[in-house]
């Protein structure tokens, strides 16, 4: 057993410098003529030489020292090379200078030197690391074959030729596959078991000096290797001491993890070098063919990975760019289908507000026939043209006095008006319609001289400024009357007003009580809440359906506008709308809000600027149809907290026959109900489009899944017919 001192990479490059100063070759070299000196270590120097006959370079190793030391180093080096003589990534051996003094052989030259002088001035790419190390391990596969286990791999014995291909040299320490005896390998290189003398050559000490040579050269330093642990090393009594250090250091350090953090070095090559530097000899692979192939594996599913990938995006953008056409047309036919609906929900709307301007026209025109029947009647207008001569407040008094006797014990006059009213009022009930609000006869100068039903506050005041008197179109302040104001002259629907007994929204129907020579002497006036003449008709316009499991209401609402210009500017006004309720209105009289109330109903641009302004006043006023009516009552509604604002579609119908009122039927639904079967249908849809996609991409990532396991590195195996080899002849051997 020899006990070898092994020197680390600074003094072999010490040793090395200090044999370059030496110009003259240990001895001649038949057939060569030695040029120049390359190198040297403790066993050997190493000349360049030119072969005479051909010219070929070469390199020449002579064994300067003892001869007993020289016959075994040479012959134990010629022996390994002889071996592995058919391996393309070992150097050759030319010739032996068996009895030369000292002895020699001759080996074929590599132009790049060794990896250790290669690495000392650049630095590998991961790539062509891997490369390197794939050969390195070619040449451990062909000499652990042969049955050659080389036990001291390092960068000094590993050369590169001209176009940095690999030739493994040195076998001074290899051993043959049965041979017993310990070998020492270099420090940083060697396996910890291998760190003793009594240690038995295995073909895993070459796999851990694979995954160590491979980390070197990716990380830039052998692995375990550092300034407290050269120290010790120094300090170390003798070899043995050396070699217990550098075990006791490898086997207490974490694993080496500095190659993770180099660029390029992908999750399967860390894994390749993790195993190799494994602390333990089970762990790693079992011979140099494991880890070849390994490498081999890493490196074909590298070249595979375009492929691959492009099996991946090619699926992939296929789906994703067939998305933005789905949803071009998903979003087109959407667009088209919810036009439809709303245009076909829009001409039923038009269709209801048509019918419902008409039919509240119609209202209108007979409850002012009605007025105007009986003002023609001839005993009527006997008995009113007798009574308005009288002053209008004695009237007023009579009135007053009068009102809450027996209708027998009444005058004749209040006989005729009470009894009219009665009648007029049995008849609406017979017929389904809402009653008046109330009938009120004022003299020629706007004094209130009678009323049904009665009220204290009406009864007596003038009411000149009314429109219902003047029929001017607008309601004048009682402060600022215009001078020469008359009274109609012909049947009037007046504009809307706040009913100063109600507080509500209302309309009045006058006629003029003319005396026997056509002079006006007094107006009969009917007045109805306009939410009581719209009452009947509202409850037409409620539709029920079920949408869902609930059976939601679904409502058309009908409300009323009136259209004018003041100051030149249009405005639409709202006047009835379901949810202007009595309940609402007191509660804003309460909180006196009820004049900034009403002027906050006025509807928006979207529909005012839709209107000429030379149609105002007239009869051409144009039906609408708007998509997206802002509800002014909504927004209110919303403002005080009662419920939340919504968007809305609305139909707007003039009413044409009855006199130049400016007033609009709306017809509105909630946008949301008429678009939601729209909207569910497109929902469904989009969900049933999500889940193709997730389907298809799910199918995807399963595929690629079971892609990805397949292209895992194999579980390692026991290695090739060559590494089979080498454990028959260790077992022979035991």
């Amino acid at each position: 057993m020899e006990e070898t001192q092994r020197q680390d990479d600074p003094e072999l490059e010490k040793s090395r410098q200090r044999s370059l100063e030496d110009s003259r070759p240990p001895a001649e070299v038949p057939g060569h003529t030695l040029l120049r000196r390359l190198g040297g270590g403790a066993y050997g120097v190493v000349w360049l030489a030119r072969e005479d006959r051909t010219g070929r370079l070469v390199a020449v190793k002579f064994f300067p020292h003892s001869r007993g030391l020289n016959w075994s180093l040479l012959s134990r080096e010629v022996e390994k090379l002889a071996a592995v003589d058919s391996s393309r990534n070992i150097v050759r051996l030319v010739d032996v200078g068996w009895n030369a003094d000292p002895p020699w052989f001759v080996m074929e030259f590599m132009e790049n030197g060794s990896l250790a002088g290669y690495l000392a001035a650049t630095q590998f790419s991961t790539e062509e690391s891997v490369r390197i190390i794939t050969e390195i391990c070619g040449a451990l596969v062909d000499a652990h074959g042969a049955g050659v286990l080389h036990c001291d791999l390092k960068p000094d014995n590993v050369l590169l030729d001209s176009q940095l291909h690999v030739r493994l040299c040195d076998f001074g320490q290899s051993r043959l596959s049965h041979e017993q005896n310990p070998s020492l390998g270099t420090l940083y290189y060697m396996a910890p078991e291998q760190a003793g003398l009594r240690s038995m050559p295995d073909a895993r000490w070459d796999v851990y000096a694979i995954g160590a040579l491979l980390y070197q050269m990716l990380a830039g330093s052998p692995p375990h290797r550092s300034d407290e642990l050269q120290k010790k090393l120094h300090s170390a009594a003798d070899l043995q001491d050396r070699l217990d250090i550098y075990r006791e250091a490898v086997l207490q350090a974490a694993p080496p993890s500095a190659h993770r953090r180099v660029p390029g070095v992908d999750r399967r090559l860390a894994e390749i070098v993790d195993t190799c530097l494994a602390i333990a000899p089970e762990d790693r692979f079992p011979n140099a063919q494991a880890v070849l192939e390994a490498l081999q594996t890493r490196t074909r599913q590298r070249a595979r990975r375009p492929l691959l990938l492009s099996g991946l995006i090619v699926p992939l953008f296929l789906t994703i760019s067939v998305v933005p056409i789905l949803v071009n047309a998903f979003a087109h036919n959407l667009r088209n289908a919810e036009e439809q609906l709303m245009r076909r929900a829009l001409e039923s709307d038009a269709l209801s507000a048509r019918l419902q301007a008409a039919a509240l026209e119609d209202e209108i025109n007979n409850r002012l026939d009605e007025l105007k029947t009986l003002v023609a009647s001839r005993p009527m207008q006997e008995e009113l043209e007798k009574l308005l001569q009288e002053p209008p407040q004695r009237i007023a008094e009579q009135t007053l006095a009068f009102h809450d006797l027996p209708l027998a014990d009444r005058p004749d006059w209040m006989q005729a008006l009470d009894t009219a009213w009665e009648n007029s009022q049995g008849v609406a009930d017979e017929r389904g319609r809402s009653r008046d609000t109330s009938w009120f006869l004022n003299s020629a100068d706007g004094t209130q001289v009678w009323r049904r039903s009665f009220s204290e506050r009406s009864v007596g005041r003038n009411y000149r400024y009314r429109d219902y008197f003047h029929g001017q179109g607008e309601d004048f302040s009682p402060e600022q009357i215009p001078d020469g104001l008359q009274p109609i002259s012909a049947p009037h629907i007046c504009i809307a007003y706040k009913s100063t007994t109600t507080g509500r929204q209302s309309v009045a129907l006058s006629v003029p009580v003319k005396d026997s020579r056509g002079n006006v002497v007094g107006i009969l006036s009917r007045s109805a809440h306009l939410g009581d003449l719209q009452q009947r008709l509202r409850g037409a316009m409620s539709e029920t359906s079920a949408p869902n499991e609930e059976d939601e209401q679904v409502e058309r609402f009908i409300a009323l506008a009136e259209v004018r210009l003041e100051n030149g500017v249009r405005q639409l006004r709202l006047l009835d709308h379901p949810s202007l309720t009595e309940d609402f209105l007191r509660e804003a009289e309460r909180n006196r809000e009820d004049e900034e109330l009403f002027q906050q109903l006025t509807l928006g641009e979207e529909v005012t600027e839709r209107i000429p302004a030379d149609r105002i006043g007239t009869l051409q006023i144009p039906e609408l149809r708007i998509r997206n009516y802002s509800d002014p009552a909504g927004k209110l509604m919303a403002r005080t907290g009662i419920q939340p604002e919504k968007e809305w579609i609305a139909a707007f119908a003039p009413i044409r026959k009855a006199g130049s009122t400016g007033w609009m039927v709306i017809v509105q639904e909630e946008r949301a109900r008429v678009l939601a079967p729209v909207r569910q249908m497109a929902a469904q849809a989009q969900r049933q489009g999500l889940l193709a996609i997730g389907v298809a991409l799910a199918g995807l990532a399963v595929g690629w899944t079971f892609i990805l396991r397949a292209l895992n590195f194999p579980r390692r195996s026991n290695g090739s017919p060559a590494a089979e080899r080498t454990a028959e002849n260790q077992s022979e051997a035991k």
